[in-house]
């Protein structure tokens, strides 16, 4: 079943994570910059105004009460979920002209893995960021146009990442003790009826989940990349998945109204509200990146 768990008209809805502390949903409007949150246990949903540069990045639970990760062009700042105030924390571009940090998640072990994208989609400058709580950033690899995803297996030893504009899902091998992957290979590619894959989640079982830009659905992926589900949404640009509720049973689908024509947004007028699905398996704890 599909339901809407937030009317909120997103412009550029995304990056849609679970905060376990909290038993909330966190996403954001990567261009009308705010903070969501949606509590499943009281069905309310909360909006905080943001003052930071656009388009936002990635926005990731820490283990420590009331703050966030929050990307934007500038870098990762702290961001206090309380007040909106933001504290610089690290910028691996070193202020690279021209790039955008897209999409990031924390893998088993509390390293954050960020892509950049190149602003004008054009070419491929963008870099996949492995971040570990005290130590510099690392290139993991490079040479991408638009960068989303990642998301890990249930072991923690596969990392899926969207090379969005290259159509297709990247696997590579990644280790507890080393910041650089191995064995990248295709794990998925897509047709141009099919949209961009954007968003990934991971379940229990190993499904891989993709949210297809442009492509009316979201895939489930076996984990050796057979196409096991398509869920077909009534809007067009689908952006980030993630697990949410107790039993992380629910999952979670930004999507965005961004540039949508007139005619098209008459023919999906639910576009950049927050859907919720019942997936049918459970899904992977979304991790913090541990600040202290």
């Amino acid at each position: 079943m599909i339901r809407i768990a937030a009317e909120c008209a997103n412009t550029l809805g995304e990056a849609a994570a679970w905060d376990a502390r909290e038993g909330r949903l966190l996403w954001l409007d990567l261009v009308e910059p705010a903070l969501f949150g949606y509590a499943p246990a009281t069905k309310a949903a909360s909006r905080l105004a943001l003052d930071a540069p656009t388009p936002l990045g990635p926005v990731i639970p820490t283990g420590r009460p009331g703050t966030l990760l929050l990307a934007h062009p500038a870098g990762l700042s702290l961001l206090d979920a309380r007040t909106g105030g933001l504290t610089p924390f690290v910028a691996p571009e070193q202020g690279r002209a021209g790039l955008l940090y897209n999409d990031g998640k924390v893998d088993r072990w509390g390293r954050l893995w960020i892509g950049t994208s190149d602003a004008a989609e054009a070419e491929p400058r963008g870099v996949l960021w492995c971040l570990a709580p005290g130590a510099a950033p690392v290139m993991a690899d490079a040479g991408f146009v638009v960068s989303n995803g990642p998301a890990f297996s249930p072991d923690g030893r596969t990392l899926y990442f969207s090379d969005s504009i290259g159509r297709r899902i990247l696997a590579y091998d990644i280790a507890p003790d080393s910041p650089k992957p191995t064995g990248r290979r295709v794990f998925a590619s897509f047709a141009m009826d099919e949209g961009l894959p954007d968003g990934l989640a991971v379940d229990a079982e190993g499904g891989v989940w993709v949210a297809h830009w442009d492509g009316w659905r979201i895939t489930r992926f076996s984990p050796e990349g057979e196409r096991l589900r398509v869920i077909l949404l009534p809007v067009p640009r689908v952006t980030s998945l993630a697990f949410g509720d107790p039993g992380l049973a629910t999952l979670y689908v930004t999507t965005a109204r961004l540039d949508l024509s007139p005619v098209m947004l008459a023919a999906a007028p639910l576009s950049g509200h927050l859907f919720a699905i019942d997936a049918g398996v459970e899904g992977l704890e979304d991790r913090p990146f541990p600040l202290d």
